[in-house]
């Protein structure tokens, strides 16, 4: 999983969001559930106490502490759960006397001078005391006053055990579900962002398409209303913009390159007529000589983009034929060998074995006899230049290794561009007009192929060109028998 992806992004907001959620309900919950326990403790225990002074504590006077002890020890019984009671009468000379308390009070082993003070005769209050054995427990007190003026103190309790049991119980169901939650929140939230997302998946596939060969493709328009919908057709837009200024630069090129073809013609051959002139001095003939150089270079940059411009408007004629790629490279190799022979460089083939491509043999050996001509210009007197040719999957590989100067890492991205020659890398006496690897990846993108640059200044560069792969010949077929593809 991609997490920079824009499905694992909305995700983790998602969670993110429902953890917050879920953190804030988890402690609302908790100390909501904690005060709600408590409060329900403080009024069973102050009806408790409520209870027993109107019915016990008022009659005691008339029947007696026995009576007391007997009548509490029946109605509250220990079994019935753990309840601290205990009943003090209060007296101006004698101080508290302890009339009743329960066997849970011995249970839990309270002590008097851990409660709240017998003499206290204010209004009830509930407090938190802590018994011999480390026991919180909660204490409500009730003054009551008998008919007879009689001051009495009642106090009813209970473990607080039980509530911190409850809070822990709930602590820990929280903690345990709260992860489950997230986890199946994440993994069903990224599962089912697949779906929404399917639009964008599809528009981006779509696009990478778009430019390959031509511009001619628009992406699905998404009939949802939405913002997909508007980004679709926005892109359709700038699509069909960029369409038009593409085809005005190639027409432009195209019509520019064939205007000047005439006016070049016809200079090359006043120049020559002035050449052929017998009053012609010496200084004449070379300035003149020097001009038809220009106009010769001149030509090939015009030919050059004219066509550039015919294969990347698809009219350039080319036919797909089955050839053999190693066959080519050898006898290309050793047409180019006098080139290499000027610079002692050694142009060597380890190609030995035949590999079928399918294109425009002639157009194929224009890409590489500009490769070589690269190579031998940029190399070192007494370097190496070596071709291979290699079959990878469904393509043909056609590889050049030259150990020359190589290309500055500034200058790779910009090699295929028109007119772009790195100026490093330019050795003293070469010339060019930057158009060769331009018209290379031309004729690459009109086979269905790629062609890509590595190199090392001042260790060498590798050019490898993609093409389409054609499967060898049947036996019953003739070496000089051919495929074409309109």
């Amino acid at each position: 999983m991609n997490i920079r992806s824009l499905r694992a992004r909305v995700t983790c907001w998602y969670v993110g969001l429902l953890a917050v959620a879920l953190i804030v309900f988890g402690a609302c919950l908790y100390f909501g559930f904690e005060r709600y326990l408590e409060t329900s403790l403080e009024h069973s225990l102050a009806g408790e106490a409520r209870s027993i002074a109107q019915t016990f504590v008022s009659e005691v006077e008339a029947k007696g502490p026995t009576w007391l002890s007997e009548e509490l020890s029946e109605s509250y019984p220990p079994e019935n759960g753990e309840r601290y009671i205990r009943i003090f009468r209060l007296g101006p000379n004698d101080g508290a006397q302890v009339l009743y308390e329960s066997v849970d009070a011995r249970e839990l082993s309270l002590q008097s001078s851990r409660l709240t003070n017998p003499s206290y005769l204010g209004s009830p209050r509930l407090g938190i005391e802590s018994g011999s054995r480390k026991q919180r427990v909660v204490v409500y007190s009730f003054p009551y006053k008998s008919a007879s003026g009689t001051q009495y103190l009642i106090q009813t309790g209970a473990p607080h055990g039980r509530i911190e049991q409850l809070l822990r119980s709930l602590l820990t169901i929280l903690l345990i579900l709260t992860p489950l939650v997230l986890l199946g929140a994440a993994v069903g939230g990224y599962l089912m962002m697949a779906q929404p997302l399917k639009p964008v998946v599809s528009l981006t596939l779509q696009a990478e398409r778009i430019g390959v060969g031509e511009l001619g493709e628009r992406l699905s328009v998404i009939p949802t209303g939405d913002e997909l919908e508007r980004l679709s057709l926005s892109l359709n837009r700038m699509i069909n913009r960029l369409e038009e200024a593409l085809a005005h630069n190639r027409r432009f090129s195209a019509d520019v390159s064939h205007e000047l073809r005439t006016p070049l013609t016809i200079l090359r051959g006043e120049l020559e007529h002035v050449i052929q002139m017998r009053n012609a001095g010496p200084d004449l003939v070379e300035s003149v000589g020097s001009a038809l150089e220009e106009i010769e270079r001149l030509a090939k940059i015009v030919e050059s983009l004219l066509a550039i411009s015919h294969l990347d408007t698809g009219g350039a004629g080319i036919e797909f034929n089955r050839f053999d790629l190693q066959e080519m490279t050898k006898t290309t190799a050793e047409q180019m060998k006098l080139l290499a022979d000027e610079k002692h460089i050694t142009l060597r083939s380890d190609s030995s074995r035949p590999v079928y491509a399918l294109g425009d043999e002639s157009r194929i050996k224009q890409v590489l006899v500009n490769l070589l001509d690269n190579a031998i210009k940029y190399s070192r007197e007494g370097g190496h230049v070596v071709i291979s040719v290699r079959a990878e999957d469904n393509n043909a590989v056609l590889i050049v290794t030259d150990d020359g100067v190589g290309i500055p890492v500034d200058s790779l991205p910009h090699v295929f561009e028109r007119f772009y020659r790195a100026e490093k890398a330019r050795p003293r006496g070469t010339a060019g007009a930057g158009l060769g690897l331009s018209i290379v990846q031309a004729i690459c993108r009109a086979h269905g192929g790629t062609v890509s640059v590595t190199s090392t200044e001042g260790r060498g560069t590798t050019v490898e060109v993609k093409l389409p792969a054609a499967e060898p010949a049947p036996l019953a077929v003739t070496q000089d028998q051919h495929v074409t593809i309109r």
